[in-house]
């Protein structure tokens, strides 16, 4: 009888998918970039960054050498920034210790900005078929349904559990299949919602299946309060021109372009900006309010445009920028900035 591993090597082999671009011409370099870019994306999200970013920067030398402008401005809208900002450290790492080349040694790899265990399992057994287990959204759900794994899955006892099956499971050859096999089963298979049980190589071993209780695996995790707030965004506009404040700090988006943004506005407020930025307000306009969710908080987005007849200069303030309403495609900006922008229009 076949075991765990070999069901799942043999269907990732028939069925799995063997097209995605980091699939094609395999390299360290594309593992790499392509599992931080699925941390929090779905591929199908996840696929038209990558091809753009692996134009952009086909290898760590180029990645190294570019700035943080342009790494962020080919992530925008892909959200989870500082992704970008740790794949940008880590290039520039690997390029001073380690010749620009991705190593295949887990504790190099998991020293690096951005990579976890998970990660850097993914990475060793893609890219050089080595014998690390990896712990996904995907294969947590696929090993939570098969052997029944009881706890919400972001508890630290249920992970410990999880861990060691995956540890356990794991085949001494045909590692990548089987690695690639495990993501495909949890994305197209095993899904969260209606999953296709009859399609399920595992079917026959799967205990969530036989004892009929799928629906209740994995346990859900326990919930984390939401906490919901408002936040203004102030847009300053002459003409087609728009002024654009770089993040130097910590705030919502460190690194990216955005507007001046408050927890409260009033007409003081308004005035203290105008004044710092060397502005004559001529109207305000109210736009239409907008959602945006992040993983903590739910904001109520209230855009304001602000017509003025006077601009400073970029030699007035760093971290300032001009641009035209019409020629933002390529620059760093948030989901919400880039609502903003098309309310604009």
């Amino acid at each position: 009888m076949l075991n765990f591993s070999d069901d799942v090597v043999n269907w990732q082999l028939k069925h799995g998918r063997h097209d995605l671009p980091w699939q094609v011409n395999r390299t360290p370099y594309g593992v790499w970039v392509s599992e931080i870019m699925l941390q929090q994306t779905q591929v199908g999200t996840a696929i038209k960054y990558f091809s753009q970013f692996m134009t952009a920067f086909p290898d760590v030398m180029s990645l190294a050498r570019s700035t943080e402008d342009e790494v962020l401005s080919l992530w925008s809208g892909l959200g989870y920034y500082s992704r970008a900002r740790n794949l940008l450290k880590s290039a520039r790492l690997l390029v001073e210790a380690h010749g620009g080349v991705v190593p295949s040694d887990y504790d190099i790899l998991i020293s690096l900005p951005g990579i976890g265990r998970s990660t850097a399992g993914a990475i060793l057994a893609l890219a050089y078929e080595k014998k690390y287990p990896i712990l996904d959204g995907n294969v947590k759900r696929v090993l939570a349904r098969v052997f029944r794994v009881d706890g919400p899955t972001n508890v630290s006892s249920t992970m410990r559990k999880l861990w060691a099956l995956a540890e356990e499971l794991m085949p001494n050859k045909h590692i990548d299949a089987y690695t690639q096999g495990l993501m495909d089963l949890g994305a197209t298979v095993c899904v969260r919602r209606n999953p296709s049980c009859v399609s399920c190589p595992l079917q026959e071993r799967c205990r969530a299946k036989i004892e009929d209780v799928v629906g209740t695996y994995p346990v859900a995790n326990l919930k984390k309060e939401i906490a919901k707030k408002s936040i203004y965004m102030v847009v300053f506009l002459q003409g087609e021109m728009v002024l654009m404040i770089k993040n130097l700090g910590g705030g919502l988006w460190p690194g990216l372009l955005g507007f001046v943004d408050s927890e409260v506005f009033s007409a003081d407020i308004l005035d203290r900006y105008a004044d710092e930025f060397k502005l004559q307000v001529e109207s305000t306009v109210h736009l239409d309010n907008f959602r945006h969710r992040l993983t903590h908080i739910d904001y109520v987005v209230h855009p304001i445009r602000v017509n003025v007849t006077r601009r400073c200069s970029k030699e007035e303030r760093s971290g300032l920028k001009w641009i035209n309403l019409n020629d933002q495609s390529q620059l760093p900006i948030s989901v919400p900035v880039r609502k903003i922008f098309k309310l604009l229009r």
